[in-house]
């Protein structure tokens, strides 16, 4: 599901490719599917061999050129090498959810591990939902200073799948409400002023241990095919607020796909020059 999903970000940028990564991690996935009797280099060809065949028939079903790479190591620290060595654009990758023991809890999952690493977008898919297109994207916005530089990447997708996007803020206290309602008019403005359908939705809560649940429970209610989470390298933000332990659950627990955004890249600050 999570290279479906992907086909979907290839289909809609012009001329775009897509390389297939496995990791193989001692201890993981590779190493219990073939057994402790291979060694590496015959677990790295098998793998290599399965995934250029995966490539090939996937490649022929949605004519999106498709090559592979089989690498050894930490799963994000490969995914972070390789991205970069690639000058990927965006990473896309599956995760089962929440972790189940202590060590996976302690350290994060390699879903979380890579959003927080990474350069580019990473888009995490936990497969809940089969989202054929993207049509809705789902932007939570608390108390952001840096409104703009959010919204910059989240036009640009919003404009590759002539999608709308729906602000979605979570108002803990009457103090916040004045200056929230301020973030959410420069923000939704913003956003139309470029040729992008907005609406904005205020909810009310007073328990920040609600708040991931009630914007994803938002984002189905309002049939969200993408919820956008950015990581801001300055200040305080929503990142703040989501990062760590929120942020983990957004990635764990959401139904939908997750793209988290980490606009401090070089790249992507300079985005906003194209607009």
């Amino acid at each position: 599901m999570a290279l479906n999903q992907a086909s979907i970000f290839a289909k809609a940028i012009e001329n775009a490719s897509i390389t297939l990564l496995s990791v193989i991690e001692e201890g993981g996935f590779f190493t219990k599917m073939f057994g402790p009797t291979i060694n590496s280099e015959q677990m790295h060809a098998q793998v290599g061999e399965k995934l250029k065949n995966l490539a090939q028939s996937f490649s022929a079903e949605h004519n999106i050129p498709t090559s592979t790479m089989v690498a050894e190591g930490l799963v994000y620290e490969e995914i972070s090498r390789v991205s970069s060595l690639i000058e990927a654009n965006l990473v896309v990758m599956g995760t089962n959810g929440k972790p189940q023991n202590f060590r996976k809890r302690f350290i994060g999952s390699n879903a979380y591990r890579t959003a927080t690493l990474v350069k580019p977008p990473v888009v995490t898919v936990k497969g809940a939902r089969d989202i054929k297109k993207i049509d809705t994207i789902i932007f939570p916005l608390l108390m952001d200073r840096h409104s703009k530089e959010k919204v910059g990447p989240t036009l640009e997708y919003a404009r590759l799948f002539n999608a709308k996007v729906k602000v979605v803020a979570v108002k803990e206290s009457e103090d916040q409400a004045k200056i929230l309602r301020g973030h959410i008019h420069q923000v939704e403005s913003f956003i139309r002023d470029h040729g992008v359908e907005v609406s904005h939705e205020i909810i009310e809560s007073g328990k920040r241990r609600g708040v991931v649940r009630e914007i994803l429970n938002n984002a189905y209610e309002s049939d969200g095919d993408l919820v956008i989470i950015t990581e801001d390298a300055g200040g305080s933000d929503i990142s703040d607020y989501i990062l760590g332990n929120e942020l983990q659950a957004v990635i764990y627990h959401s139904e939908i796909p997750v793209m988290s955004i980490t606009p401090k890249a070089v790249k992507y600050e300079q985005m906003w020059d194209s607009f």
